[in-house]
Formats: structure tokens, sequence, C-alpha cells
């Protein structure tokens, strides 16, 4: 699960070095190159539900090995790119379709599955390869385009990628064995005499009609779409800020790596802190670090050292993705059972939402201001209200 992250996700998030190249051979607006990350946010919002549904009744393995050959098919294809409806098509629609068979939903569940305990820490050890990956991938993918091209480099991350995950994940993305007691339990069959109801209700396992009645569900959802509203219009443009302000494109792009390196870190200690202080307050201190690193940016649009563009790498790397492994290990616990897949991919409709509109408002912005400060100060904003999301979401106590 880990080395699959890394992979998925240092190949999705390097579009963000992509961008630069793209501008300048196309001559497109940055909010229309842009738009194509926003648009494959809105596919992964979309199939989420989906996806959470083929898991359930197929099983992860399935869903992650057909994830690992579409996003691959979209890499390959992105080497061809002459319109932008081609770059929307191959980055927007076939490239989304892939990651989110390689993300969040079926490792979620996969791990939901293999984890009753300690989840926070398993989920945040898992996830941390998607900081690994940003951190190898960017830094390659500049100077893979620095010495063929970008078509050549996007060409070689692809087919990279497949000979990567094809075998991890058929050696690797498999169900727990169930234990004996487990395969003879009559409950599991939602067969318990004397209950009325569905095999669900009968059961005591959380349904989606459940979920969507309770105030914790709707809060973790809203904290999905507030998290990628404060960190996608950042990540997608922080290269082409960063070259504005004068930084050579590799060093740029090595930056970009570090925030990724830093999230390893990021991802491990909050989900481990979410096992013992409570998702709640360990998403508030990273969506804090969140904050800090955007505001380091702004500083920068004024003050243009090096020293502020290591205080975001730092800053914002440690929160970079640490929520996602907080709300599976909360809605796990929330919302656990044999229909978690569906519940959790209701919950990534919102996430799709906010990073749908995130890279396309950071490039709309820009366009329009010429600067990025607004984009800046909003991701502080929307921060504050991820926060109180999670606030909102923890479980009652017993009186």
């Amino acid at each position: 699960m880990w080395l699959t992250l890394a992979v998925a996700n240092g190949l999705y998030f390097s579009f963000s070095v992509f961008l630069v190249p793209l501008v300048e051979e196309f001559r497109w607006s940055r909010g229309l190159t842009a738009g194509a990350l926003s648009l494959s946010t809105v596919v992964q919002g979309v199939l989420a539900p989906v996806t959470g549904i083929l898991v359930d009744r197929l099983g992860p393995r399935r869903v992650i090995l057909t994830g690992a050959l579409l996003l691959s098919a979209a890499s390959l294809l992105g080497s061809t790119v002459r319109s932008p409806w081609e770059l929307y098509l191959y980055t927007g629609v076939l490239g989304a379709a892939g990651l989110v068979g390689l993300g969040p939903v079926p490792m979620g569940v996969l791990i939901s599955r293999w984890f009753s305990e300690r989840r926070g820490r398993a989920i945040g050890v898992a996830f941390s390869g998607m900081g690994f990956g940003v951190f190898v991938t960017g830094p390659v993918a500049q100077w893979l385009i620095a010495s063929m091209g970008w078509r050549v480099a996007t060409a070689v991350l692809g087919a990279a990628a497949f000979l990567v995950l094809a075998p991890v994940v058929w050696l690797g993305a498999r169900d727990p064995l169930p234990r004996r007691d487990e395969r003879a339990a009559p409950w599991e069959s939602g067969e318990t005499p004397g209950r009325r109801g569905t095999p669900e209700q009968r059961s005591g396992t959380p349904t989606l009609r459940g979920a969507l009645g309770t105030r914790a569900f709707w809060a973790l959802w809203f904290a999905y779409l507030f998290t990628p509203l404060a960190v996608f219009p950042v990540t997608t443009h922080q290269v082409a800020f960063a070259i504005d302000r004068g930084f050579e494109p590799l060093l740029a792009a090595s930056v970009f790596g570090v925030m990724g390196l830093m999230s390893i870190l990021g991802r491990v200690s909050f989900g481990l802190a979410a096992d013992r202080f409570g998702g709640e307050l360990a998403a508030t201190v990273s969506f804090g670090c969140t904050a800090g690193g955007a505001l380091a940016l702004l500083v920068l649009e004024t003050d243009p050292r090096a020293t502020w563009l290591i205080a975001y790498a730092l800053l914002f790397g440690l929160g970079f993705g640490a929520r996602g492994p907080i709300i599976t290990a909360m809605a796990s616990d929330l919302f656990g059972g044999r229909r978690f897949g569906v519940i959790y991919g209701a919950l990534n409709v919102g996430n799709g939402l906010g990073g749908a509109i995130g890279p396309w408002y950071g490039g709309v912005v820009y366009d329009v201001m010429g600067s990025y400060r607004v984009v800046f100060l909003s991701s502080v904003g929307f921060c504050a209200l991820g926060a109180t999301c999670f606030w909102l979401a923890r479980r009652r106590r017993a009186p």
C-alpha cells in the first residue's frame, strides 16, 4: 500500500512541475491549464462512491489494478497532447479514473480491514507513501523535462509507474483471511434470529442512509471540502510562483520535493497524534502548519529570500496530506463495517468538489490579479473552517 500510494500520488502531483512547460509551449493561461487538474478532482469526486461500491462488491485488489492501468495510460497519452481538450481528457478524465482506483477509498477500506486498532497510526504510515512519491517525482520530473523535454518526461514516468505498480498490487493488495470465529459468526451474513430489517440493519452494520443522517458524516464531508480548498490552489501553482519570484526551475521543483518529504513525517506524526490525542486536535495542529506555510509564501511576495521558500516547504509539507489519514481513521471508527467502502466514497465527494475548485481558482486569481496573494490568504481561512469541522465530527462522550 505504501509503495502504491507513493508511485500514484507522485505521478499525479507532478502536474505542478509540468504546468510551466505546458504554459510556455502552448501559451495557454494558467487558469485554463490548471483547469485540467480541477476536472480531474471533479471526476474523482463523482467516481468515489462508485469506487466504494465496487470495492465492497469486488474487493480492493481488482479496483486498484484497474486504477494502475488507467493512470499509467493517462500519463503515456499525455505525451501526445496538442490541444486543451486532449489535456482535459487524459489528465482530467482518464488519469482521474486511475487515481481514484489507487486512492484513499480502496486503500482506506483495505487498511480498515487489516487493522481494527490504532488505525490512525496504520493509515498515517501507509499514506506517508504519498509524501515520498512527491519528494522523489518532483525533482525527477524536472530533470527529465530539462534533459529530454516534457513529452518524453511524462511518457517515461507513465511507463515506469505501470512497471512498478502492476506486480506490487498483484502481490500485495489482498484482503486479510477471516478468522475461524468470524467465518462461523451468523451475524456476518445478517441472519441474526429474531431481528427484522435488512441484513445491515439486523447486524448493526452502518449504512450509507444511516450515515447521511448524522452530524459527524457531514462535518467530515465539509472537512474534506475545505482541506483541498486550502491546499490545492497553493500546491498546483507553487513551482510557477517560485519561478516568478526568480528561483531556478530545478530549485523550485526540489523545494516541492522537500515538501513531499516533510509530509511523510507529518502523515505519520499526525496519525499517531490522532490515536493518542484525538483526530480533532491532530487535524487542528496540522491545519496550523498549512496556514503557516501559506503565510510564508505571502511574505515571499514582497521579500524574495530563499528562507521563506524553505519555511513554506517545511510547514506546508508537515500539514500536506495529514488530514486524509485522520479523516479515514475517524470515519472508520464511526462507520466501519461491510458498507464502509460506499460511505467513505460518499465522503470523498466533498474532497473531489474542493479539489476541483482549488487549482482552477488559483490560476484564475493569478490571471486576473497578476498575483497569488489572495490565494494564500484564502488558504488560511479555509484552514480555520476545516479545523472547525473536525471538532464538530468528534464522537460525543457518554454522559
